[in-house]
């Protein structure tokens, strides 16, 4: 345990000083340049030739120098989320990045990294940032932080990588995967309460628990995809009732159900509510953000 603090202690500096300023590390060019150094050294101390010894000289002070160009490109970077979508478990999801520079110069091939995918900027100005979107899949519901995003530079020679940490400090919560029964047949299993089909509203995407009577045939004649009937309902009104112990057999598959239920009827517009445990969630009182928020984190 002593030895995990050192450790923190003696990286956790490091850490931050490569999130605020960047650092760098050589590359496989870097043997390319040594190589050639040497290569010209040769050539003028045993022909001793004043060209190649010119030669020799702006080969090392351009290789030198461009350690402090490729420094201050990327420390001048800087890296915001600017927006992000809604996340479901096992679903994939897209955010935003804002890519910027902090100072009037402008910064040259740039490569942003999070998690696998790799995004290249060829040039960020002062006045026109970069906006790049990446996706994400979270296995499971609940809260989750945004991964650290990490921007390389070989900007201005390739035989040394600068590179800058951002740690976005961002935290979001994964809804329950929506699937289960389709609110038609929910609506259709109690009749008694909602009444009966009324008019033709329009198609949706076909679902595994939409009946046959359901399905929009014309679809499937036109080489489109599989689509299914909506119809409103006499008494769409009143308000749905949704109750959390009668929606499955386990807390997880419950969860999905309600989830599910929750998108749809943001789509057609019906309030509901939901009793979940001791609480109450009204939709009317709720956004639909902040009932599936809920769900995450039960």
């Amino acid at each position: 345990m002593i030895i995990l603090n050192q450790l923190q202690k003696r990286f956790s500096p490091s850490f931050a000083r490569i999130a605020r300023k960047g650092s760098e590390r050589p590359t496989k060019y870097i043997y390319l340049l040594i190589l050639i150094l040497i290569a010209l050294f040769m050539q003028a101390y045993i022909h001793n030739y004043n060209i190649v010894y010119l030669a020799l000289f702006f080969t090392f002070a351009f290789a030198f120098s461009s350690y402090f160009f490729g420094r201050n490109n990327i420390r001048s970077l800087e890296v915001a989320l600017l927006s992000s979508q809604r996340v479901f478990a096992n679903q994939k999801s897209s955010y935003t990045l804002l890519l910027s520079s902090s100072s009037e110069r402008e910064l040259y091939d740039i490569t942003c990294i999070c998690s696998e995918e790799r995004q290249h900027c060829k040039r960020i100005s002062a006045d026109s940032p970069e906006v790049l979107t990446f996706s994400h899949t979270c296995a499971k519901r609940g809260e989750r932080a945004f991964e650290s995003v990490q921007c390389d530079s070989g900007f201005p020679l390739p035989h040394q990588l600068f590179y800058k940490v951002f740690d976005l400090q961002k935290s979001f919560v994964v809804y329950p995967e929506p699937k289960g029964e389709s609110l038609d047949a929910y609506i259709a299993r109690n009749r008694a309460i909602y009444g009966e089909k009324d008019d033709f509203e329009g198609v949706k995407g076909y679902e595994r628990s939409d009946r046959i009577s359901q399905i929009y045939w014309p679809s499937i004649a036109k080489g489109g995809s599989l689509m299914s009937k909506v119809f409103t309902y006499i008494n769409d009104a009143q308000l749905l009732h949704f109750d959390f112990l009668s929606c499955g057999t386990d807390d997880e598959q419950r969860l999905s159900q309600l989830s599910l239920w929750v998108l749809e009827c943001e789509q057609r517009g019906y309030a509901f509510t939901i009793a979940i445990g001791k609480r109450l969630l009204e939709s009317k009182k709720m956004s639909t953000d902040e009932i599936l928020t809920y769900l995450g984190r039960y």
